[in-house]
């Protein structure tokens, strides 16, 4: 971190499993702010996300994109709850249709989503260009507020319902006898104050 203008680090699968652990864990026990995050996306797995078959990915399907948006755009909610920006990275597959990109540029600029095509995979660090120069963009323009979801002052309960309302979009939480006195036990190995 010292050496670099810039260090990237991957964060984990998801803005909700791998980003919430990564902001709400490693980065407060390491303290570190993160500046913006990069949400990886391909039109293969929105087409999964709205219903696609694995078998089917290649073939162009416009509406399943459509459909599988919504999946997207909940990543994209649980970043900005953190107050960070973002870049949706689109990583572009041989199997993705001109309709199909054309499709996913329309529902970005529709929901305010700032994306880069990345075609790293066939055209090396240039497939990657426009990526960076969004992201240094958004970097430099410092507009992030990074925040917790939840203070370490919380209770247990508090930090799990705001995990599971705000991340994700649980309408409340209910817990067991047996999870309760869970909770009674971990509170009195004062774990209380842990993320």
């Amino acid at each position: 971190l010292k050496l670099g203008d810039y260090v990237v680090t991957e964060a984990g699968f998801g803005a909700d499993l791998g980003a919430e652990k990564f902001l709400h864990i490693k980065s407060r026990s390491a303290e570190l702010k993160p500046d913006a995050v990069v949400i990886v996306a391909t039109i293969r797995a929105l087409k999964m996300h709205g219903g696609v078959s694995k078998t089917d990915l290649a073939i162009e399907n416009v509406e399943a994109l459509r459909a599988g948006f919504e999946n997207l755009q909940k990543h994209c909610e649980n970043i900005s709850a953190f107050g960070l920006p973002f870049v949706v990275a689109l990583n572009r597959f041989v199997t993705d249709s001109d309709a199909e990109i054309t499709l996913f540029d329309e529902l970005c600029k529709k929901h305010n989503i700032v994306y880069a095509l990345t075609e790293v995979w066939e055209k090396g660090g240039e497939g990657g260009l426009d990526l960076a120069k969004k992201l240094i963009s958004i970097i430099e323009e410092k507009s992030q507020s990074f925040t917790y979801l939840y203070e370490l002052s919380d209770s247990i309960e508090t930090k799990i319902k705001s995990i599971a309302q705000k991340v994700y979009g649980a309408k409340g939480v209910e817990f067991s006898s047996k999870a309760k006195k869970q909770l009674e036990e971990m509170d009195k190995l004062g774990w209380s104050n842990l993320p």
